[in-house]
């Protein structure tokens, strides 16, 4: 017995499985779209986020990453980079006068003139923000003169900041790698700087006699006083707990000389006590002028003012000669 099936029927079926397996092929495609579309979020989220983590947000300028970046790119091929390290001058008096929020106008201020600066030696330069109030000019193959000098001259003249017009005051230091190794041009490029911090608002090409030779790990030379680090005994320290520590240095004969005058005021306080009081009745002085000789009252409360600076200055006198004797005794 042969079955059979109605031809409209079997077209039916077959037209009902194509239209399946095309509405399943479009779920496929549709399904396959939104991964991508999500992928493609995904790795812009993702871009967007490394952009930030390399930029300043304050400034928008680059960060130390990137600019770390681009020194160890120069030094892999050795092309020669000039570069500058600038240090903003005046920053903490501006947020203690006008707020923190001033403070980052004066930034901006400093970026912005940077920014212009580095594009009129080089379109390649790069500005970054590598501190609080620190920066960095990255210029390929330029000279160290030509990128001092548009330094200076984008500082020429003041910025608006918090509604007030005031000068914008940097110490840079520059120098150039010539190829070699680009950090090592960073280290002398500091230490200008900080010979320019010591001037006063300097724009500086790195000079060796100058500001010293920076060792291989790039720290300063220490060549100059402010970068000599006393050792804990030679710290003056204050003694009642309440004032903050101050560290004082100084050469051995000025710290020699410093209590010698300890001791001279200490000298005259005591010449203070040895003062007599004035006898009322025995007093021959004219009726028409007027005894100013101390009162015993008077001189008892010269007497307790004395006695306080005396032991003050004694005691600093005697704390830095017994450091005196400590060096004396090491060397």
């Amino acid at each position: 017995m042969q079955s059979w099936i109605p031809v409209g029927i079997t077209a039916t079926t077959q037209l009902i499985r194509q239209r399946r397996r095309l509405a399943a092929a479009h779920a496929r495609e549709e399904e396959l779209e939104r991964r991508v579309a999500a992928s493609a979020a995904s790795e812009e989220l993702l871009r967007r986020e490394l952009a930030a983590a390399q930029c300043d947000p304050l400034t928008g300028l680059p960060n130390r990453a990137l600019a770390d970046r681009t020194m160890a790119a120069a030094t892999a091929v050795a092309a020669p980079l000039t570069i500058a390290f600038a240090d903003a001058d005046g920053l903490n008096t501006i947020n203690a006068n006008g707020g923190h929020a001033a403070g980052d106008q004066y930034l901006k201020a400093i970026a912005a003139r940077l920014t212009h600066a580095a594009a009129s030696v080089s379109a390649g330069a790069q500005v970054a923000r590598t501190g609080g109030d620190e920066f960095m000019v990255l210029v390929p193959r330029a000279a160290a003169t030509a990128l001092r000098d548009a330094i200076r001259i984008a500082f020429v003249g003041p910025a608006t900041v918090a509604g007030r017009r005031m000068p914008l005051r940097i110490s840079v230091g520059i120098a150039v790698s010539s190829g070699g190794i680009a950090r090592k041009a960073l280290a002398q490029a500091d230490a200008a700087m900080f010979t320019a911090k010591r001037v006063g608002n300097q724009t500086l090409v790195y000079d060796a006699d100058r500001d010293g030779v920076p060792e291989l790990d790039g720290t300063r030379p220490q060549v100059r006083r402010r970068d000599i680090t006393p050792d804990r005994d030679t710290a003056a320290r204050a003694t009642d707990g309440t004032a903050p520590t101050t560290r004082l240095v100084c050469s051995l004969d000025e710290a020699a000389a410093i209590a010698n005058a300890l001791w001279l005021a200490y000298d005259r306080w005591a010449a203070v006590l040895q003062t007599e009081p004035s006898d009322p009745a025995a007093s021959t002085a004219p009726a028409e002028t007027i005894d100013v000789t101390p009162t015993a009252e008077g001189l008892d409360r010269t007497a307790a003012f004395a006695e306080t600076e005396m032991a003050k200055y004694a005691g600093l006198a005697r704390r830095i000669s017994a450091l005196i004797d400590s060096v004396n005794e090491r060397s």
